[in-house]
């Protein structure tokens, strides 16, 4: 009997994960950075790195304002994968990448501007902070 309740919380757990809600992309961030597109992703279509340490799928959203900036948002499927994408992603020319136990997060941008840029990071970073 017992072996039937482990196996019915397993699968009620996995029910819960798989319908679990996309990230919130705020229409607006700091100073004028405006949401222009957003789209999903299967967990295949991933770069290597992320499929390999495991995600459930992704998003893209561009935001535009004094420059362009897009930002990926990857799932994790597990709290440690994020810490580890951080360590091992390749560092890029106007690119920054974090992890909250959720999600591992890249921002790419264009702009002249480095303190509108990181006004932009600042707000992301809190709004993926407090997504659980």
């Amino acid at each position: 009997m017992r072996r039937w309740s482990c196996i019915s919380i397993v699968l009620l757990l996995g029910a819960c994960k798989q319908g679990a809600a996309p990230p919130v992309f705020p229409a607006s961030v700091a100073d004028g950075w405006r949401r222009k597109s957003s789209e999903s992703f299967p967990a295949g279509s991933a770069p290597e790195l992320v499929r390999k340490i495991g995600t459930r799928g992704w998003w893209r959203t561009v935001y535009e304002g004094p420059g362009t900036a897009t930002v990926d948002v990857y799932e994790l499927t597990a709290p440690p994968g994020g810490l580890e994408m951080v360590q091992r992603w390749r560092p890029a020319a106007d690119t920054v990448v974090w992890y909250t136990p959720r999600y591992f997060v890249v921002v790419k941008w264009q702009s002249a501007d480095r303190e509108v840029v990181g006004a932009l990071i600042r707000s992301l970073e809190k709004q993926f902070q407090e997504q659980k």
